[in-house]
Order: C-alpha cells, then sequence, then structure tokens
C-alpha cells in the first residue's frame, strides 16, 4: 500500500546496528522537527531490527516505545545507532540513540528504549473490561457521509494548510459538532488523504499532532487552541456544510503564542498491529494536572471500531514561546 511517511522517512541501513533516516521539511513546527515525526523515524529503526538482524527471535512488532528527548532535532538527516540489551524469546529490548550533526559536531538528540513481540501469538490469557471512556464521545461518524462532503450530525470536517507542520495539508480531522465541553478532554477522528494508510509509524506521528492542550485549558486564542479551532469550524460549517473546513497557520502567528509546549518524554504501547484496510483513527486525549508549567498528557488511539490501538503518555514542560522561536545570532538550535 501505498506510504509517503515510510518514503519520508528514508530509513536505510548500514550495518545490524545503524541505520540513517531523512526528513521533510513538513515536518517542521517552527524550527524544529515535530516529536510525533522523529518517534516514527525510531519507530522504523526499531521495527526493521526487529525484522532483519534479530529476525530469528521471530519478534517482528514493536511493544513498547520509551523515548527521551534530549534537544530539539532540527531539518537534517539522523542516525539511529541501536544496541542489543537483552534478547529473549517471548520479548527482547534494545536501545536506540537518535544522533544529528548540528553545528559541526554530532549532538545525540534523542535515546530511547523499544521492546518487541509478536502480535500474531498468544503469550497468555485475554479478558474484557469494562472499562469505558468517560464522558462518553459523541457517536461513530457516518464516514461515508464525511468523505462525500455531506453533513455529519455529530462531526466537523477540516483540513489544516500552513507554515507550521505542512504535513496536515494530507490529514483530515473530525471535531465534535458541539465542540470540547470538558476541561482536560479533547477528542478528534483523523484520516490521512487517500490512499495512504496508517502504520505503526504513523500511530507514532499521531501520538503528537493534538491540538494544545495548555492553550485549550487556558482558552489562550491561539492556534492550537481547540476552543478556537472549533469555533472556527463552526463557523465554515454554516457557510459551506459538509465540505471541510480549511484552518490556517503561520510562523509569525505562531511566535506571538504566549505559550509552547515542549515534550521532555514520550511513552508509547502498542495494543495489535494496525490493519492496511484501516482509514480513519480516533484520539481521546486527557491531561490531569497543568502546574508550574508541568503538564502531563495521555492519549489512546482507536480503530474505527474503537478499539484501542495505541497508548501514549507524554511528559511536557510549558514554556514562554519565545524560547521556542527565538533564534541567535548565529541561527542555531533552539535551547530549552
Amino acid at each position: 500500500m501505498p506510504n509517503t511517511l515510510q518514503e519520508q522517512i528514508g530509513l536505510q541501513q548500514q550495518d545490524s546496528y545503524t541505520y540513517t533516516a531523512s526528513y521533510e521539511k513538513e515536518w517542521l513546527i517552527g524550527p524544529v522537527l515535530l516529536g510525533g515525526c522523529v518517534a516514527a523515524m525510531i519507530y522504523s529503526a526499531a521495527e526493521k531490527h526487529f525484522t532483519t538482524t534479530i529476525a530469528s527471535l521471530q519478534q517482528p512488532d514493536v511493544l513498547t516505545l520509551h523515548i527521551e528527548f534530549l534537544r530539539p532535532c532540527m531539518a537534517l538527516p539522523s542516525a539511529i545507532k541501536i544496541t542489543d540489551l537483552k534478547l529473549g524469546k517471548g520479548s527482547s529490548f534494545i536501545q536506540l540513540d537518535l544522533y544529528q550533526t548540528q553545528n559541526g559536531g554530532e549532538l545525540k538528540c534523542c535515546t530511547a528504549l523499544a521492546t518487541s513481540t509478536n502480535f500474531a501469538i498468544q503469550v497468555g490469557p485475554s479478558a474484557k473490561t469494562d472499562v469505558l471512556l468517560s464522558p462518553v464521545p459523541p457517536p461513530l461518524p457516518d464516514f461515508k457521509k464525511v468523505e462525500a462532503d455531506q453533513p455529519e450530525d455529530h462531526w466537523i470536517p477540516s483540513k489544516t494548510i500552513g507554515e507550521l507542520l505542512p504535513m496536515l495539508k494530507r490529514m483530515t480531522f473530525l471535531y465534535p459538532s458541539k465542540g470540547q465541553p470538558t476541561p482536560g478532554v479533547i477528542d478528534y477522528w483523523c484520516a490521512f488523504d487517500k490512499p495512504e494508510t496508517f502504520s505503526g509509524a504513523h500511530l507514532a506521528v499521531l501520538s503528537d499532532v493534538a491540538p494544545s492542550a495548555s492553550d485549550t485549558l487556558l482558552r489562550t486564542e491561539g492556534i492550537f487552541d481547540a476552543h478556537k479551532i472549533y469555533r472556527l469550524k463552526k463557523e465554515a460549517a454554516k457557510r459551506t456544510p459538509g465540505k471541510p473546513a480549511v484552518l490556517q497557520n503561520t510562523l509569525k502567528e505562531a511566535a506571538q503564542a504566549r505559550i509552547w509546549n515542549t515534550t521532555l518524554n514520550l511513552n508509547l504501547q502498542f495494543k495489535r498491529r494496525v490493519s492496511d484496510e484501516m482509514m480513519w483513527t480516533f484520539t481521546r486525549v486527557t491531561t490531569r494536572m497543568l502546574e508550574g508549567g508541568r503538564m502531563d498528557l495521555d492519549l489512546v488511539i482507536h480503530d474505527e471500531k474503537m478499539a484501542p490501538l495505541c497508548f501514549a503518555r507524554q511528559v511536557m514542560l510549558v514554556i514562554d514561546a519565545g524560547r521556542r522561536f527565538k533564534k541567535d545570532s548565529q541561527n542555531k538550535a533552539p535551547k530549552l
């Protein structure tokens, strides 16, 4: 199946424990690469390692991925070096270190730990639970209506075109028609433009494309405030019912923001393989506390039948936006 994201990552195996990855300018959010796209590169390297260097273990799937973002990744090629920490019969542990050559020197930008599994094999019992999403999200969308640009009763479609994260132009988002009424909770559906379908690397990207929980909680009216996004969508839906609202953003507008979210680390737990036929995902974003500039962010990404695919957790600092967009006289990488 067509996979633009994997083509952009351009993963190349240099030897059994070294990989190189490319980048795309459409991954840029301000002067740096989106953390979710960096996570997708690391995920791809882990998956490749599981299916080549240690393929004899028959553990081709990424079960967990933990990433520490030591410094921002710039629009530069990356090298990913892997160390086998423990190879086992049921699961294996590897370390992945991502390097970039910045300002004339090789810098370690991220360090990650990944565990492997084989989702095709049952290693123990299964049981259903009665844990439900609370608050209950709106009913499932009628995807046929959405794809035919017909009004949907419970969801409003949109696309985003702009200088910040240009890859959003290849994605369609659905917001609840009644907005995001619960502080600390954001719901949305997402699809990539056809014919691209989802993979585990896409889920890694989706762990980092949610509206800003801090902007939404503080109602900043910034470009990532989910309340503002909803209002713009609602106005567009009245003018052109059923057709995706086209939202725009600029670096100038982002630089005028008061706050900016910086991810310190990201944890991903994958629950199953992604079906090649899946076209839409539902994400529930939950923030339990924003205090003193420190914030938690939990995301649960589901398939079209609301079965969980991936649990993601971020630890974030909410900082002055000027620290992210200000550059020094030598145009060096921004620092925390």
